[in-house]
């Protein structure tokens, strides 16, 4: 968590911000969809990773969600978990990728394109963001939260 916390002081201080003000939140309802099409036991594993998450066992869950990766690589709610996780581990560059391939996978999902613009706004990714941004500016639920993150990344921008 420590970790995660400098990680995001630093991208406030890249961005000109004094405070970070952008960390993506685990909406697991969001997800259930996928976690779903896994076999019983894959959701198992899913499940065990929550509660390691939940524990602050980072490195536990994104072991055990690397491996479920393996074979279900295309699966979103696995690549969200395993961003979140490595975004909690510090590593933004892998948690990017990851979000990227979450949001490209299946149809349109509004809790992946704003995941990913949270991520892409941390990565210092400003065109992916904004991408992502407009992808949710509409949506009731994560719309207000994008607008501000879109004034927020503009402010920054000129």
């Amino acid at each position: 968590m420590k970790t995660f916390a400098i990680l995001l002081l630093l991208s406030g201080i890249l961005f000109g911000q004094t405070k970070a003000t952008v960390k993506p939140q685990l909406n697991l309802k969001a997800l259930s969809e996928p976690i779903q099409n896994l076999t019983p036991q894959d959701r198992k594993v899913v499940d065990d990773a929550v509660k390691l998450i939940d524990q602050g066992q980072h490195a536990e869950a994104l072991a055990a969600l690397t491996r479920l990766t393996q074979t279900n690589s295309q699966n979103s709610a696995l690549r969200v978990l395993r961003a979140y996780t490595l975004l909690e581990l510090g590593n933004v560059a892998a948690a990017l990728d990851d979000a990227t391939i979450a949001e490209s996978s299946g149809g349109h999902a509004a809790y992946r394109c704003w995941f990913l613009a949270q991520v892409a706004y941390l990565a210092g990714n400003k065109p992916l963001c904004h991408r992502e941004i407009n992808h949710v500016h509409s949506d009731p639920t994560y719309g207000p939260e994008a607008e501000k993150l879109r004034r927020t990344l503009d402010a920054h921008t000129h």
